[in-house]
């Protein structure tokens, strides 16, 4: 049931950020399209921002998450509505606290933007990416209960749904009134939509929730939560400065603009996380459910299946970025009609420390995938604010001697110096509670694998003097043929690739033998 819910979460949620990221990127291309440079930019750098005032979340949805593991294992409907009362009261505060901390930096925008000028109705425009940000974090508190009993793609059906209409009308006013305005406020409604749509079919779900009944949490219940509060804010404050520093440097040393160029790269990398990342968000609830009633060798033996799929996947996708993000990108504004497009390309040095960027943060999500889900987030509390102040300081360093490209060297620094190795030896120490040799062994050698087919396929991809479709189409077949084959050739004996491919069709199979048994 466990691996079926996965698959089930897992293609749902792949079909709805798939739709999601393709509509982002289409919304991108036409922005690109009829919006002025500088808006593009503000884009991304309001983005960015609002990122740091996410950090008001304190990490509580996962916490509360994992808190629910255990009461839906033992079927405890009144831990699960006090649980859900305490998520509801903390999340009316965030929002609260995340519209006023934004209005109190309101004035000082200019720091960020050198022209302040040449963004027209820059504080205004924030203003509105500041309402829609606050306002997401309204209604959302019946969700927790969807993500903890693995029904999460009750969550992404709804996001395809309202995506889709999302991208309708933002198409429609783009194009015919080109009001950045009305995009936003169409940005919030559409969000607000989709968390009431969301809590009613919660409540459709799980009817207990209607209760007018209060329940508190213990104290000790609070305190645990505090505690684990605490550390999850630690590792929000990493992330988040890892993820949006960029956009804010890129912003403050090389210009606005930039900050829109770098957009359209994201733009592509989101794509991909759109497709990868549902398979690790529905992973965590089954993980979390498996630390709940499944031994630890039981544990680490899919931990070691789904540490080599991430390896197969992340390297397959690095190298694709590498090879076609360019050729895309230039194909997509072309058709729309730019001329100047090749300004919106960043020459190879760049492309690949982005690349790059994308697989370390990849490699690193199983070993944290299965740390968070067995709630060992106080173990390594303080990790994330090092690994931050490393990669402000290495990024600034570099940026006098690599220019933008310094920018992401600095992220792949931090990250290597701090979380590549102290998540997993927190994982193992505490987790599984065994040596760490072999995962080392088999990261090594991942490692070396993907630098390697990383080198090769761009050596092949230049002897290809292609342009337009013909070079999109030919590295593409490149990509996807040189890197899988070489992986499935060198790893085709290994206990990772029979474990995964294994549970894979045990999974199929019991979905066969299910609808022929419908059927008779």
């Amino acid at each position: 049931m466990r691996a079926e819910k996965l698959m089930k979460n897992t293609i749902v949620g792949v079909l709805s950020q798939g739709v999601g990221a393709v509509t982002g990127f289409i919304i991108q291309m036409v922005f690109v399209k009829f919006m002025i440079k500088e808006y593009l930019g503000a884009r991304e750098l309001f983005s960015s921002i609002l990122e740091f005032l996410s950090l008001a979340e304190l990490g509580i949805g996962l916490v509360l998450v994992y808190s629910m593991y255990r009461p839906i294992a033992d079927a405890d409907e009144r831990k699960l509505i006090a649980l859900t009362q305490f998520y509801r009261r903390a999340y009316d505060l965030i929002a609260a606290m995340i519209f006023g901390l934004g209005l109190c930096l309101m004035p000082f925008l200019s720091f960020f933007i050198t022209n302040m000028d040449a963004v027209p109705h820059a504080r205004l425009i924030y203003f509105l990416y500041l309402v829609s940000s606050a306002s997401s974090y309204l209604f959302v508190y019946k969700q927790s209960i969807l993500n903890a009993d693995q029904n999460v793609y009750v969550i992404h059906l709804y996001s395809l749904i309202f995506s889709v209409v999302q991208c309708v009308l933002q198409l429609v006013f783009l194009v015919t009134t080109h009001n950045f305005f009305a995009f936003l406020i169409i940005q919030t409604v559409t969000v607000l939509g989709k968390n009431m749509m969301l809590s009613w079919q919660a409540e459709k779900m799980y009817p207990f929730l209607k209760t007018k009944e209060k329940i508190p949490l213990s104290r000790e219940e609070k305190r645990a939560i505090y505690k684990n509060v605490f550390a999850m804010f630690n590792h929000r404050v990493g992330a988040t400065i890892l993820g949006s520093t960029d956009n804010l440097l890129i912003s403050k040393f090389i210009g606005i603009i930039y900050c829109g160029f770098y957009g359209n790269f994201k733009k592509i990398i989101l794509l991909m996380n759109s497709f990868i990342n549902q398979f690790f968000n529905a992973m965590l609830s089954s993980v979390g459910s498996m630390n709940a009633s499944e031994s630890k060798e039981s544990m680490y033996k899919t931990f070691k299946y789904l540490h080599f799929l991430s390896f197969w996947v992340y390297t397959f996708c690095t190298v694709s970025f590498i090879e076609l993000s360019n050729p895309v990108l230039m194909k997509a504004l072309t058709m729309m009609g730019m001329s100047d497009v090749e300004e919106y390309s960043f020459g190879f040095p760049t492309v690949l420390m982005i690349g790059l960027n994308f697989y370390v943060v990849g490699i690193r999500k199983v070993p944290l995938t299965f740390k968070e889900a067995m709630g060992l987030l106080w173990n390594d509390r303080y990790k994330p604010l090092i690994e931050a102040a490393l990669n402000v300081v290495v990024s600034v360093l570099s940026i006098r001697m690599m220019g933008i490209a310094g920018i992401f060297f600095g992220t792949i620094f931090s990250m290597a110096a701090t979380s590549l190795w102290v998540e997993p030896l927190v994982l193992f120490r505490h987790g599984f509670e065994r040596s760490w040799g072999e995962f080392w062994r088999n990261t090594f050698i991942y490692f070396f694998f993907s630098g390697g087919l990383i080198a090769l396929t761009h050596f092949v991809d230049l002897q290809l003097p292609l342009t337009g479709w013909t070079e999109i189409l030919v590295k593409a077949g490149v990509c996807l043929l040189l890197p899988n084959g070489i992986i499935a050739l060198c790893f085709c004996r290994t206990s990772e690739f029979t474990d995964l491919f294994s549970t894979l069709f045990a999974v199929l199979g019991k979905k066969k033998k299910a609808k022929l048994a419908e059927q008779a």
